[in-house]
């Protein structure tokens, strides 16, 4: 009753709730404002700082909590530790934010450290309606002091030359990592005999659920023993999303087919993974998700949406459903499509699994991806 009353307030008096959630960003960040001053430029070797949500201090460790962008921070600290008060570069992403990321950005950039944004997906009208040129706003001041543009992938690329401008700078794409070690396929003993797929991330859109239920009841004519497994949390308010779930797996006779994970742990992920055939990712124009990389390393052949960055990353270690891409509006396939894809993709799941594995070791390992950013760090130091 108190949530709820609290949800109803801040949809009456939004601005009242803005600024109480900014002063205690304020409040919270006045330590970090406080350390910020001692920002100076190194001389000499290589020394990164990174703008992770804990920023000045060191990203998160493997064992410590870090999602989404984050992560990549993760991995890049353990092989360029992270450097404070003396720094020369600057690394941020763009879908990592920080209450203090506008003054990181000037100090950093006044005290003469070079900047590298890596940069993910921007807000455009299909999903963000009128509101995606604020959302843009605080991605375009970040893009605009960049000596050096990472993109997750070349769509990232077209939708940020698209809704934000960024400045002419050298840049290229470098896809997300995966650790091919960690992330490792599993053994045909340990998967169930029934169909079962992965609806992977969070589902903060409800589409991506509802597509995906549609899809399993279309799929189990053929397989009636299809199951489903779906991880992370629910969109917002969570009450009424709950509702509309137990709702829809009565009224689509799904309610014994469907398994809810909650939240996970990168750690717990392959062992999660290992309980699927297939990944059923739903999301429209993805731009370049971590978790179909998780997938094609443990060897699960990815059923999908073909537009987006994910198309660029699962190559023919997939089956996709044709979809119509447009800036102004999500097009989503029919659900017989989508289950026919994984019909097919279960079908050739020796094949598919072989080729997933694969594609994960040539071009997305962790290994490549620290590489690549070391020969990266170097060009952008000599600048």
């Amino acid at each position: 009753m108190i949530r709820s009353a609290l949800s109803s307030l801040k949809q009456t008096f939004p601005n009242f709730f803005r600024r109480i959630f900014a002063l205690r960003d304020w409040v919270r960040s006045a330590p970090a404002r406080l350390r910020l001053t001692a920002l100076q430029k190194a001389d000499g070797r290589l020394a990164v700082a990174y703008l992770s949500p804990r920023f000045p201090n060191p990203p998160a460790r493997r064992d410590q909590f870090a999602h989404g962008g984050a992560v990549k921070l993760t991995y890049l600290a353990e092989n360029f530790p992270h450097h404070f008060p003396s720094a020369n570069l600057l690394y941020a992403v763009s879908s990592v934010g920080h209450p203090l990321q506008t003054e990181i950005l000037q100090r950093a950039k006044s005290k003469g450290l070079k900047i590298i944004v890596n940069q993910n997906g921007v807000a455009f009208p299909a999903w963000d309606g009128e509101n995606y040129q604020a959302s843009n706003r605080p991605l375009k001041a970040l893009v605009q002091r960049a000596d050096f543009i990472v993109y997750q992938s070349q769509f990232c690329n077209d939708s940020a030359e698209r809704y934000i401008s960024p400045p002419n700078v050298p840049h290229e794409v470098v896809y997300n990592p995966v650790d091919v070690r960690l992330f490792s396929p599993a053994s045909d003993s340990q998967k169930p005999q029934a169909l079962t797929l992965l609806l992977g991330g969070n589902q903060y859109e409800k589409y991506r659920l509802e597509l995906a239920l549609q899809t399993l009841a279309v799929l189990r004519r053929a397989e009636p023993n299809a199951k489903l497994i779906v991880t992370g949390a629910l969109w917002l308010p969570r009450r009424e999303a709950q509702a509309w779930t137990k709702q829809a797996l009565r009224e689509m006779n799904l309610t014994d087919s469907v398994i809810f994970t909650g939240t996970y742990a990168q750690t717990d992920a392959p062992a999660l993974y290992a309980q699927a055939h297939l990944l059923l990712h739903t999301k429209y124009a993805d731009p370049s998700p971590g978790l179909v990389l998780e997938a094609l390393a443990l060897g699960l052949p990815v059923v999908y949406l073909k537009n987006g960055g994910v198309p660029e990353l699962v190559g023919e270690a997939g089956v996709g459903a044709q979809v119509e891409h447009d800036w102004e509006k999500i097009n989503l396939p029919e659900p017989q499509a989508l289950a026919d894809a994984a019909l097919q993709a279960f079908t050739r799941r020796a094949e598919l699994s072989q080729r997933a594995r694969q594609r994960a070791v040539d071009l997305f390992s962790l290994e490549k991806f620290i590489s690549r950013h070391e020969e990266i760090f170097e060009k952008v130091l000599s600048l």
